[in-house]
């Protein structure tokens, strides 16, 4: 017999074998013990959470000659029938490649006509969401008015998209998402009936990013049993799936809250050499700052909780970006910025700049690979301005306007390697009119590393060369606890700039 995978050899053939859905499982078994079968029925949920299995059993229990407290016996010549699909009155149609109104049609023709060997013709409809919506209509009437021996089973992982009117015509089932300990209990249970020894951890992390999906955790596990040897090892699991060692992440993560870039962007590289992903790497990084902040009172809250808006974000830089491993490392230096508070931390700040230097140059011979390959022409944006003034007003100056999309500018900045200058505009707000543009920021340290020279003049070529907006840029710092209007009536009153209401 040919090979069978797991998550089919393994498939539940009663409603016990079913984990975690012990809500849908026990009302389906008293409708068989009762014999108060709807004639449609709907189920839901995320994949892999057994919808289908249970629709199978419960198309065998209806029609067992033997049935034993709402399941089916398995033994008896119905059963069997069903199981090796010799019969033609159980149907399975898949609505993803099934979903025209002809093969609806083709149904209605079907259930005028009585059964051949079983009590019940049961339809299982896959992923119904899928029909058209002309499908759906031929399939309402027929849910309408049905035979007394037919009975409808949808499946869906997308209830949203599929009409009211035929959701109002089943009884629905919601199927959950299995919780790690379920799926963990499963895969003992698969390792242990295939004779295989297995690692606590191992099991535990395929159940975890299994994501509560069966199937899932039963591809993960047969992937990781066809390269293993004997034993399932931890070790194994996390080289095979691509993922990274729980101590160095926790590495990773109490560098980045000691304010230890050195360590952090060492400790990356060594992930990096050993061919690790670093999407998989972010992930498990979220991962452990969301543990720290619900189960560590003492954090600093704040800015944890920026930490997992800045890795949340740096998830889609990777999926785009060609360099990962620069812009993963950039944003390890950002959050390894030193703020006002921790001016009396011993920390070298040599040896950061080495590593951005470092950075920078790698950027820097990438863009003359790619300039001596090809000539790219580069397209002009357009600044975003919000009026600052009421549309009415009448000001012989220029009103004040805040620019909006100062992400796309350090994108800019960062294109160019400008590295220190990138993690430096993280929380500046920026404002223009036709001959200044003024960069606030409330960090001292970035406000520094804004002044140089160089900086503003690389802020200027970005802003004159990719957004049309020419100007000087004057780079302010705004005392954290200072009032931002005061402050910034200040700054611009210093430059001339006329305004009316800043609020």
């Amino acid at each position: 017999m040919s090979y069978i995978a797991l998550y089919r050899k393994y498939r539940p053939n009663t409603f016990d074998d079913i984990i975690g859905q012990e809500n849908v499982t026990k009302i389906l078994k008293n409708q068989i013990k009762t014999g108060k079968i709807s004639h449609a029925y709907l189920f839901s949920g995320t994949r892999g959470t057994g919808k289908t299995s249970a629709a199978k059993v419960f198309a065998r229990a209806i029609n067992c000659l033997n049935p034993k407290d709402g399941e089916p016996c398995n033994e008896c010549e119905v059963c069997r029938n069903i199981l090796e699909g010799n019969t033609t009155d159980v149907v399975e149609m898949d609505a993803a490649s099934n979903n025209s109104v002809e093969n609806i049609r083709q149904i209605r023709q079907e259930v005028v006509y009585a059964t051949v060997d079983v009590k019940y013709r049961v339809y299982i409809i896959d992923e119904v969401h899928m029909l058209t919506t002309s499908a759906f209509n031929a399939l309402l009437k027929t849910l309408e008015e049905p035979p007394e021996n037919v009975v409808f089973i949808l499946a869906t992982t997308e209830q949203h998209k599929i009409p009211i009117t035929i959701l109002s015509r089943c009884l629905k089932f919601e199927f959950n998402r299995l919780s790690e300990e379920n799926l963990c209990s499963r895969i003992k249970y698969v390792l242990e009936s295939e004779g295989i020894k297995y690692e606590e951890e191992a099991c535990k992390y395929i159940a975890k990013i299994a994501d509560g999906a069966v199937r899932d955790a039963l591809s993960i596990l047969e992937r990781c049993i066809s390269e293993s040897k004997d034993v399932l090892k931890y070790d194994d699991v996390l080289r095979i799936v691509g993922a990274v060692d729980k101590q160095i992440v926790k590495e990773i993560v109490n560098d980045i809250l000691k304010y230890d870039a050195v360590s952090a962007v060492n400790n990356v590289d060594n992930i990096i050499v050993k061919g690790r992903d670093l999407r998989q790497l972010c992930t498990q990084i979220l991962e452990e700052f969301l543990e720290l902040l619900i189960n560590d009172k003492d954090a600093n809250k704040e800015r944890i909780i920026y930490i997992i808006d800045r890795f949340s974000k740096l998830d889609n830089y990777l999926r785009l970006t060609s360099n990962p491993s620069i812009i993963f490392k950039s944003t390890i230096i950002e959050l390894c910025r030193l703020n006002e508070n921790s001016s009396n931390q011993n920390v070298d700040l040599s040896e950061v700049f080495s590593k951005i230097n470092a950075l920078e140059n790698e950027i820097t011979n990438l863009k003359k690979e790619l300039n001596n390959k090809s000539v790219v022409n580069k397209k002009v944006s357009n600044i975003v301005l919000e009026e600052k003034l009421p549309e009415n007003t009448v000001n012989e100056d220029l009103p004040v306007k805040e620019i909006k999309n100062v992400e796309d500018i350090k994108k800019s900045v960062l294109e160019k390697g400008k590295i220190k200058l990138f993690s430096a505009l993280a929380k500046a707000s920026m404002y223009a009119n036709d001959s200044k543009v003024i960069v606030i920021t409330t960090n001292e340290f970035a406000y520094n590393i804004l002044k140089l020279e160089d900086s503003i003049s690389t802020l200027q070529s970005v802003l004159s060369d990719e957004f049309n907006l020419n100007g000087n840029v004057i780079v302010k710092l705004q005392e954290k606890n200072e009032d931002r209007k005061s402050k910034l009536e200040e700054i611009l009153n210093e430059n001339n700039i006329s305004y009316t209401d800043l609020d």
